[in-house]
């Protein structure tokens, strides 16, 4: 499992579940009697164990791999976006894993027990509780990566800004204005993912700034925002122009350069 999201550990720990209940199903349970010698002081009892079939030791074998390549993957990922402060989801999650370890062994160290009724009640309590607590870093994964990958089209932003003023060094303003357009469309996407707005892949940027207006988070936004990426797109749609009569000034240009650079460094700061 290298870098998956959150379902596809908790497709493998239903996995790892119905494998523990196919290992028990394997087993033979045998009636043991403990009778009193009148030297422990412990009343006559009858009790069951679960005994592995020996083609069910592959099976329990595999079961142990697996079960520590999941927990491993899992801690690492609960330490990476939970934390390990004292008593934190870390702790919760390492605690149970050596009852488990035993309990696929088929013997509980706690009740030192190992019928098999109460080892899969064990098993699926303890097993469940870690799940849960990877269920409860699950928000967090999900916010550490959104938060990745808008900086990364933070970056492709700022190197088409980089690019649009060395075009403007070089006296080549149309295009300039053009890769500008192309940054400021891309802000505006962004925009757009981080507040679940869905435009059409060809749709034009008036548009999309309208898409975000009329969006229930559209409340959220600063009026002056919505007013400034208006006016933005209208400054965009100048700067577009390539007719070397009627196209864009420099100035015009650069302001739009600086407007969209000030605007993606206040989205992160």
């Amino acid at each position: 499992m290298n870098n998956p999201d959150i379902a596809t550990y908790i497709k493998e720990a239903e996995i790892i579940e119905k494998m523990y209940v196919n290992l028990l199903n394997g087993t033979t349970q045998r009636r043991m009697k403990h009778i009193d010698d009148g030297s422990t002081g412990l009343p006559n009892v009858e009790y069951r164990i679960c005994v592995l079939n020996s083609k069910n030791e592959v099976l329990q074998s595999t079961l142990l791999q697996r079960y520590g390549a999941w927990y491993e993957s899992c801690r690492e990922l609960v330490q990476e976006y939970v934390g390990t402060s004292r008593n934190s989801k870390d702790e919760d999650i390492a605690g149970l894993h050596e009852k488990i370890v035993g309990l696929i062994d088929l013997h509980d160290s706690v009740s030192n027990s190992n019928e098999k009724k109460h080892l899969r009640k064990e098993f699926i309590a303890c097993f469940d509780a870690q799940v849960r607590i990877l269920h409860s870093a699950g928000s967090r994964i999900a916010l550490a990566k959104n938060n990745h990958e808008r900086m990364v089209t933070a970056d492709l932003i700022n190197s088409e800004l980089d690019e649009a003023e060395g075009l403007c060094e070089l006296v080549s303003v149309c295009s300039a204005g053009t890769v500008a357009g192309e940054a400021l469309e891309r802000y505006l996407r962004m925009l757009c993912g981080v507040n679940g707005v869905e435009p059409e892949p060809e749709e034009a940027m008036a548009a999309i700034v309208q898409r975000l207006y009329n969006s229930d988070e559209a409340k959220g936004f600063d009026s002056d925002k919505l007013v400034t990426m208006e006016y933005l797109v209208t400054l965009s749609e100048r700067c577009a122009i390539t007719d070397e009569d009627e196209g864009p000034h420099e100035e015009e240009v650069r302001e739009l350069i600086d407007r969209i650079r000030e605007m993606v460094f206040l989205a992160f700061c």
